[in-house]
């Protein structure tokens, strides 16, 4: 078990109308924390992603893949006992040189680790990002639940696909929003005033299930709506056609999706403000029961809205090295017939700052 640190979420529960809820504890402790060569600090302020499964042969420690959109590389970490252990592996997940990764998400789907970049242009001033439009897959190790390697040290099965972008160029829904001269958010930076109003795609989550890959998105928002785009993994890597699908998901206050978790409901998602730097609604947990409209419109329902301050108003912290809390992974790390058992990691905390909520029925 991991202690009293625990998040329950089940069917039955009408709304989250309740008072937001707190974490149950101040962020895990990650001891010394995960080590870059680059950076350091600011890269393990950068966690934006998580993906784990149960170490093999236990039924209480969890292996995780944790992504960080600083670099291009990525960190295993043990969880157990409420507390997180960053392991020494170096996951290189693009060739050094390359641009840099803007690794946004994580998801384990059986034997296989998947990771996707954002798909977004730079923040600052609207210029492309090709660095950021890969989505990259590699086999897990049977024995260790981390990476397997082969014997020249790099990543076994490795495989890197750009189809993603230009499938989204096809699509009806999303088109308008790949291509040049496209901002994150509505609201363009000053470097270019121009670009008014033309919005991007974000890729801020990933799910896996059933051979399928859910590209959850912050922005743009569609008509109030995030876009989910599945598509079928083994043909996204391949020679196949993806079978894409675009879901619009209603998550209130058109917030946009910082993480997606495959549960056996459907899917749990971690929703949050959108692109706009003034889209300050707050972060949630809903429940997507995977189901559409005929119009591919959804309907998840919320289960918590998530408070991110103490008693005294100030955000949640640990110490000097973290900044600020802004939830964008989300890790299941138990099931059962009542409960998950769910932890979050933000970005501006070092190591991720994880924290435990527990949301009763």
């Amino acid at each position: 078990m991991f202690g009293a640190v625990f998040a329950i979420v089940t069917k039955g529960r009408a709304d989250a109308d309740d008072a937001p809820l707190r974490p149950e504890s101040k962020p895990w402790p990650a001891g010394a924390g995960f080590k870059f060569e680059s950076k350091p600090n600011k890269t393990r302020r950068a966690a934006s992603g998580i993906a784990c499964g149960a170490a093999p042969g236990t039924s209480d420690r969890q292996i995780c893949l944790v992504v960080f959109d600083e670099g291009t590389e990525a960190r295993f970490a043990e969880v157990r006992d409420g507390s997180i252990f960053p392991l020494d592996d170096r996951v290189v997940l693009l060739t050094p040189g390359g641009g840099e990764l803007d690794a946004e998400a994580a998801a384990l789907d059986g034997d296989f680790f998947y990771v996707t970049g954002s798909h977004a242009p730079k923040r600052g001033d609207c210029e492309n990002n090709p660095a950021s439009r890969h989505v990259l897959k590699f086999r897990r190790d049977a024995k260790t639940g981390r990476a397997a390697y082969n014997a020249d040290g790099s990543l076994a099965q490795y495989a890197d696909t750009q189809k993603l972008w230009s499938l989204m160029a096809t699509l009806p829904e999303l088109a308008q929003y790949v291509g040049d001269g496209v901002c994150l958010g509505t609201k363009p930076p000053p470097k270019a005033p121009h670009l008014h109003g033309r919005q991007g795609a974000d890729i801020e989550g990933l799910a896996a299930h059933d051979g399928r890959l859910f590209f959850g998105f912050r922005g743009p928002t569609i008509g109030g709506r995030a876009p989910v785009l599945s598509v079928d993994a083994d043909a996204l890597f391949g020679t196949g056609t993806p079978q894409a699908r675009v879901f619009l998901l209603d998550l209130e206050d058109g917030r946009g999706i910082r993480d997606i978790q495959s549960v056996p409901e459907g899917f749990l998602i971690l929703a949050g403000p959108g692109d706009d730097p003034d889209h300050d609604v707050g972060w949630t947990i809903a429940l997507w029961d995977g189901k559409a409209d005929t119009d591919g419109k959804a309907h998840p329902r919320v289960l918590a809205r998530l408070q991110l301050k103490d008693g005294d108003g100030k955000k949640v912290k640990r110490d000097t090295c973290d900044e600020e809390t802004k939830p964008e992974g989300l890790a299941v790390l138990d099931r059962s017939s009542t409960h998950f058992r769910v932890l979050v990691l933000s970005d501006g905390m070092c190591d991720g700052g994880p924290l435990s909520f527990q949301i009763p029925r």
